[in-house]
């Protein structure tokens, strides 16, 4: 193949047509041979093992409080006791918690650290339930629906967003899992999302499922085992089942339609009359476990605003007035929770994205009242300031109304008394599940590191697994002054903020520059090469903002008119930045296009287009290669799907191939991270990150073996080599930073 496309799921910008969506239905196939990858590498040293950094907990929450925030949750399943408490995150996995939340170990490492079986692949989840009789039977859903409509945006535009390969299933409590598979003539759920599962309490067997591809059910096989079934098509985000005296009843919900109801999940039929036909976009379902008489449906528009809230009771739909602004931000196609009081089938909650001036916790609580045929939301009380931002789920302990749960962009949090006076608590410790995107470390002291979290900012730490949050938003690049480290740099939300004071506290930061048209949601930002020979070269930066590249002299303190460069239209969005030196920097772009910026004496930058790579696609990144002395040749990774060949190396006149060849090939899947070693001891040495893990040449590229000794499954975004310490460095999208101690 001479040349080809990459398919990826970033949207393009104008012109990037490119950049199409991919056939998820090659993820279960590509962590098969992932699997296939790790038994056949050679054994690793007992020293040589990925070690976890946090964080485990962050302090400084973006909470009312600053309480502790942990990554994002996407599901939550509680045993009647309260004690035994699972967590469905968003890219690391599922965690229990066998004291009601006090604390959490990950349900998913050991198992995944197992090449010769193939279970669960992915630690994306969108759901999470359990069997009301056994709180060892657990189904998953993996893959986030939470982030359906951010899939085609992702990373150029919007957060991550990662699918999952089906349903899974564990009996003994998370120790260990099982694939479950789709029935022939369904659409396969590998590489699809869920938004919610429901377990029939009559018989743990009957599972229903809401999903991206349809509605499911879990059905025998004449064989023997189970396997899913769509009922339904098209995107269903809700569902629950409602149980009482030996009758049961499902109601789920369409994206865009109404609601539907099952007595057994396999014959559907619309419920009620007077739900709306124009306008609708996302709907959460609420009802009590044993109330087959009134069902709530909290319903978002098209555009993520507030719909209404309408509730079902004999067989008429009435529109709740007076809602509150659950979803103030217009999030409600990535947040729309709801729960009703398990005794009081008027008092009931609902979660959005963020409300008040700081932007802290939607969660609001109501009492339904009725007047003739008209009904109001009376008494709404905002309630979820002391919780994160982002509420993806509600949900209260069974049968009892004085515990309600959160789940949300922080992790997890708990109210005792959600009917009065009660507080949202922090519930996080040991919930290593933040998004980890970028990091930054200092150059002397391999203790103080930096990494950009989504939706919880940049955080820090001086040594351990408790970091602190030190600056907002979705945090993005970081960059460590490395002659000067008291000053440092990050991005996030198309900004770029600067501390002088080492950046230790959230008063430390003053915000520099900001980029609001059209920037990707993290602009690139790097700095010129670690050379202690030459001080001030470590005053140079260049922050990447659509198709211009901003350089500054003074750590971005000015970003000079002159000094800036404006690469051709239609050559796509800044992605990628590498400085050879402070008079060289390459550019990599979303349109798979290279670039050579030179800067003579103290000239202007001089901008070349080198000769276009074989292959078309995001380039994700790219690394100066240190064996040209001429500092002309560079290595680029790709992402997206569609070809083994994802890092290729440029010579100064032609392209090659450095993905390996036969067994000790890279597998295709979307590649994020790259480093080159500098170390002239070892050079030609090169590692690349990975959607599926961390992957070593020692040959510059000609073979390549998995470095997952100790590893999580998780997407790895960034990857940094400490430069005095022989310490690789690696950012888990769902589970934080760890590091591996490199010969």
């Amino acid at each position: 193949m001479a040349g080809g496309k990459f398919m990826s799921s970033h949207v393009p910008g104008a012109g990037e047509n490119i950049l199409a969506t991919p056939d998820h239905d090659v993820w279960a196939d590509r962590l098969r041979k992932f699997k296939i990858c790790k038994a056949a590498a050679p054994p690793a040293p007992v020293e040589t093992t990925w070690l976890p950094l946090g964080p485990a907990l962050l302090l400084h929450g973006n909470t009312a409080g600053s309480q502790p925030v942990a990554g994002r949750v996407s599901g939550m399943a509680v045993d009647p006791s309260g004690q035994i408490v699972y967590a469905a995150t968003a890219c690391g996995g599922v965690f229990r918690s066998d004291n009601g939340g006090m604390s959490w170990r990950s349900c998913m490492d050991g198992f995944d650290l197992d090449p010769r079986h193939f279970a669960s692949s992915s630690l994306a989840c969108g759901a999470i339930a359990i069997d009301p009789a056994d709180p060892n039977r657990v189904y998953v859903g993996t893959g986030e629906g939470d982030t359906h409509h951010l899939f085609r945006r992702r990373l150029v535009h919007a957060l991550p967003a990662y699918r999952g390969i089906g349903p899974i299933r564990s009996d003994d409590g998370g120790l260990t899992w099982a694939t479950e598979p789709t029935v022939t003539g369904s659409p396969d759920l590998a590489g699809k999302a869920f938004f919610a599962l429901a377990v029939d309490q009559y018989d743990r067997d009957r599972v229903v499922a809401a999903t991206t591809v349809g509605l499911y059910q879990r059905v025998p096989q004449a064989g023997g085992g189970f396997a899913w079934k769509q009922r339904r098509r098209g995107v269903h985000s809700s569902v629950v089942v409602v149980s009482s005296g030996g009758i049961r009843r499902f109601f789920a919900a369409k994206w865009g339609g109404g609601v539907v109801q099952s007595s057994d999940g396999s014959k559907w039929t619309a419920v009620g009359t007077g739900f709306p036909r124009t306008g609708v976009g996302r709907i959460a379902l609420g009802a009590q476990p044993t109330n087959l008489d009134v069902i709530y449906a909290f319903v978002a528009n098209r555009a993520g605003r507030l719909k209404g809230v309408y509730r079902l009771a004999s067989g008429i739909w009435r529109k709740l007035r007076d809602v509150p602004p659950v979803v103030a931000g217009k999030q409600g196609n990535y947040d729309l929770a709801i729960a009703v009081d398990p005794e009081d089938i008027n008092l009931i909650y609902l979660g959005g994205d963020g409300t008040g001036e700081r932007f802290f916790g939607s969660v609001w609580r109501g009492i339904v009242s009725q007047r003739g045929s008209l009904f109001r939301l009376t008494e709404a009380t905002s309630i979820g300031e002391d919780a994160h931002v982002d509420i993806h789920v509600l949900t209260h302990t069974p049968n009892e109304p004085n515990e309600l749960w959160c789940g949300c962009d922080g992790g997890v949090f708990l109210n005792r008394d959600p009917q009065k006076e009660g507080r949202f608590a922090s519930h996080n410790v040991g919930l290593s599940c933040l998004c980890s995107n970028f990091i930054a470390q200092h150059p002397r002291d391999p203790n103080i590191l930096f990494t950009g979290l989504q939706d919880n900012g940049t955080a820090r730490t001086e040594y351990g697994p408790v970091w602190s949050r030190v600056e907002g938003g979705d945090g993005g690049y970081c960059v460590v002054h490395w002659h000067n480290p008291k000053k440092v740099l990050v991005s996030f939300n198309g900004g770029v903020s600067r501390s002088t004071t080492g950046g230790s506290t959230l008063r430390s930061w003053s915000a520099e520059w900001g980029f609001t048209n059209g920037t990707t949601m993290t602009p690139p930002l790097v700095s010129a090469p670690f050379k202690p020979a030459n001080p001030a070269d470590a005053d140079f930066v260049a922050i990447g903002v659509d198709n211009t590249v901003f350089t500054s002299r003074d750590f971005a303190k000015t970003l000079p008119l002159r000094m800036r460069i404006i690469l051709p239209r239609g050559s796509g969005k800044v992605f990628a930045l590498a400085f050879a030196s402070t008079t060289r920097l390459f550019i990599g772009t979303t349109r798979g296009l290279v670039f050579r910026a030179d800067r003579p004496g103290k000239g202007t930058w001089k901008v070349e287009p080198l000769k276009p790579p074989p292959l078309e696609g995001l380039i994700t990144d790219i690394a100066v290669d240190w064996a040209d002395a001429d500092r002309a040749s560079v290595y680029i990774v790709f992402g997206g799907m569609g070809d083994n060949r994802h890092v290729w190396r440029f010579d100064g006149a032609r392209w090659e191939d450095r993905s390996g060849h036969g067994r000790y090939h890279l597998l295709d899947v979307e590649h994020n991270a790259l480093v080159v070693d500098d170390d002239p001891q070892h050079r030609g040495h090169l590692y690349v990150g990975a959607d599926i893990g961390v992957w070593h040449s020692p040959d510059a590229g000609r073979t390549w073996t998995v470095m997952q000794n100790g590893l999580p499954d998780a997407p790895v975004f960034d990857l940094q080599l400490h430069p005095t310490q022989r310490l690789l460095r690696a950012a888990l999208h769902g589970r934080g930073v760890y590091e591996i101690a490199l010969p």
